[in-house]
């Protein structure tokens, strides 16, 4: 049998190595351009989880000539279980979790939303026991890896 996991959106994922790459960076600020370049990925959908990074208070967004973002709080005050129960809202596992109810026709019987409801708090409640510095820890390694100059 493979390896079981949960997983998050895509959108948490950039979300999450947005921090990383700013927490790691010892620049001022960088560009979703110099982002998306560092981990190969698109930069619509960097710009799009650095906006939404900006909106809830995460990062400081600056545009123009030398614009760029950068972390507001330390990264120790960033707490990895808070962002991705932020960024999943409204994400349901299985259809029967969406706010509308969705259409599986055995819901009004079913168990299987209670415990996979009860399994998400748990994973959120897991990644709650980390900040953005427990997991930028290889400060040097990781800089290595995204082409930075610490």
């Amino acid at each position: 049998m493979g390896t079981e996991f949960m997983n998050i959106t895509t959108f948490s994922d950039y979300t999450l190595r947005i921090l990383i790459f700013l927490a790691v960076d010892e620049n001022e600020k960088a560009t979703a351009d110099d982002i998306a370049k560092a981990y190969d990925i698109s930069f619509h959908h960097v710009a799009k989880a650095g906006q939404w990074l900006a909106r809830e208070g995460y990062v400081k967004s600056e545009r123009g000539r030398s614009g760029g973002m950068s972390l507001i709080r330390p990264a120790e005050d960033i707490n990895i279980g808070t962002l991705v129960k932020g960024t999943e809202a409204g994400t349901a596992l299985v259809e029967c979790m969406r706010s509308h109810g969705g259409t599986c026709c055995i819901t009004p019987a079913c168990g299987l939303k209670l415990a996979l409801a009860e399994a998400q708090a748990a994973f959120y409640k897991a990644l709650e026991n980390f900040s953005l510095a427990d997991v930028i820890t290889q400060k040097s390694a990781l800089s290595k890896l995204l082409a930075l100059s610490v």
